[in-house]
């Protein structure tokens, strides 16, 4: 009995850690302690050193080491940059088909329908009040039911050829003064504006609803590609670029989900 209390009483002995300083002999003591509260502070050490690192190796460290985790992180970043490359192929697919007959289209070369892009930009509202225009004629509702029925006219002048599909004239030839200012018939993006060889000065806008308006022969473009417009705004001035004009004229089209539409249907000019 007498040498197990002794036992204890070595771990309950109590110390106190006396620091000098050896050049003027100033003592520093600590706070009494024992055996058993040294025990006692490192077992605790460890305990806690064990749990954080069991946690850290569930969590964080297995971020970084855990082979499957990494693999599986893989196989999801893959397969989500895999399907952004499709969408992306599929988005410039169609506007690669989209930019070609458009082309074709600013040479009259093309008999074929628009056909639509795959992404557009809707354009917030114009503050601009359009111009009173006709409404929609019923037979050409189907082309686009949400297309807008109010359009500023692009110039104001005497149309000299109207539309005609049989005959490939896909717009109207307006005769106005030269340098005459060409305005957007309502809110879009400008998304061709360049030169042509046969139309000369081109300027292309995608309108709300996808509906697109052609100007050609133009004298001078103020607009370049990407240049949200509004209605009103002037666009261009009317000129007698191109080989194939005739005189001074703009010839303005007017597409809407790749059908060629007769602007006198949608515009007083």
């Amino acid at each position: 009995m007498r040498t197990h209390r002794s036992f204890w009483d070595y771990f309950e002995r109590r110390y106190q850690l006396v620091i000098r300083n050896v050049e003027n002999f100033a003592e520093h003591i600590t706070p009494p302690f024992s055996y058993a509260t040294i025990i006692t502070v490192c077992l605790s050490w460890l305990s806690i050193s064990f749990g954080i690192s069991l946690w850290l190796s569930k969590t964080v460290l297995a971020r970084w080491m855990n082979p499957i985790y990494i693999e599986t992180e893989n196989q999801r970043k893959i397969l989500s940059l895999a399907a952004t490359v499709e969408e992306l192929e599929q988005q410039i697919t169609s506007q690669t088909e989209f930019i070609a007959t458009l082309q074709k289209i600013i040479h009259g070369t093309s008999k074929q329908p628009l056909p639509l892009p795959s992404t557009f930009v809707e354009p917030v509202e114009a503050d601009v009040k359009p111009e009173p225009s006709v409404v929609v004629s019923t037979s050409q509702k189907r082309a686009g039911a949400n297309r807008p029925t109010c359009l500023v006219p692009p110039i104001n002048g005497m149309i000299t050829k109207p539309f005609h599909r049989e005959g490939n004239h896909y717009g109207v030839d307006i005769v106005a003064k030269d340098k005459d200012p060409i305005k957007a018939i309502s809110t879009g993006i400008v998304i061709f504006s360049d030169w042509s060889v046969d139309t000369g000065w081109v300027i292309v806008i995608q309108h709300y609803d996808n509906m697109v308006s052609i100007c050609k022969h133009c004298a001078i473009l103020f607009k370049k590609v990407g240049n949200l417009v509004r209605a009103g705004d002037v666009v261009a001035l009317m000129g007698n670029s191109g080989e194939i004009s005739t005189g001074p004229h703009l010839h303005f089209e007017l597409w809407s989900e790749g059908v060629a539409l007769n602007p006198e249907d949608y515009i007083n000019s």
